[in-house]
């Protein structure tokens, strides 16, 4: 019996990195996954690849920062499966590198209502859905959550707020559901480059020296946390944020 059989799981971001990840590992432990995404050709492709390999998904488009997508996607997946048993906060943007005083309200806004309004939103509109089933929330969060680096100070910041999110939803959703939040370090994505100034292999062999593990991040590392927290298997744990970081954060503090 496959880890998730039977249950199905709403991922947003699902389109690429380690959204797209978790659902192609999602569907292969037995999911019907729904990929919610705000690029509809890679939502679509996702969705492709997962049938290829002999499981079920559907694609429903959104954007996330807005609630009536939000409500739309959970509308959506229980009209095509029956119910939602898992929902994994995925989507994000990255902050461009400058100090805060160089961000404009626009960027705030952006950044905020991606990384920290959605999570909110996909909660607000899901947890009767979850509680009912016995479900699973996860958040995502970064370890510039606990050490954020200046030009990635509001990236931090929202970030944060995803892990103390996930406490506070963790006791909302009790006793019948559970929600815990993942810190991602420095993760191979489409993502990564747009955090430094300057992005290249030289950059990529530095960022992955800085961890103890000495690599990057896969993808499928992330999505295998999330799978953890998604089956039963995690099911006396709720209100947890966990660092999968190749060791980024403790070597901060090595000699």
């Amino acid at each position: 019996m496959a880890r998730l059989d039977n249950k199905v799981a709403l991922i947003t971001g699902a389109g690429s990195g380690m959204g797209r990840a978790a659902s192609l590992l999602f569907a292969q432990e037995g999911a019907k996954v729904v990929v919610v995404d705000f690029n509809e050709e890679n939502g679509k492709k996702v969705v492709e690849e997962i049938k290829a390999q002999g499981g079920e998904a559907a694609f429903v488009f959104a954007d996330v920062s807005k609630a009536e997508y939000c409500k739309g996607a959970v509308d959506f997946a229980i009209e095509t499966y029956g119910k939602i048993d898992v929902v994994f906060c995925c989507a994000g943007v990255p902050q461009k590198a400058k100090m805060i005083w160089e961000l404009d309200e626009s960027e705030f806004d952006r950044v905020m209502a991606v990384n920290t309004k959605s999570s909110w939103l996909m909660a607000k509109y899901s947890a009767l859905e979850l509680k009912k089933n016995h479900g699973s929330l996860i958040l995502i969060g970064s370890t510039a959550a606990i050490r954020p680096r200046a030009t990635q100070g509001l990236y931090g910041a929202c970030k944060a707020a995803n892990n103390n999110l996930a406490i506070g939803l963790a006791a909302e959703l009790a006793p019948e559901a559970r929600c815990n939040c993942i810190n991602p370090g420095p993760t191979a994505t489409p993502m990564l480059p747009t955090f430094v100034q300057t992005y290249n292999d030289q950059v990529a062999d530095e960022i992955a020296g800085g961890t103890l593990l000495k690599r990057l991040v896969d993808p499928m590392d992330i999505a295998n946390a999330a799978l953890f927290f998604a089956s039963d298997e995690s099911r006396s744990i709720t209100g947890v944020s966990i660092l999968v970081d190749a060791g980024a954060d403790k070597a901060r503090g090595k000699n």
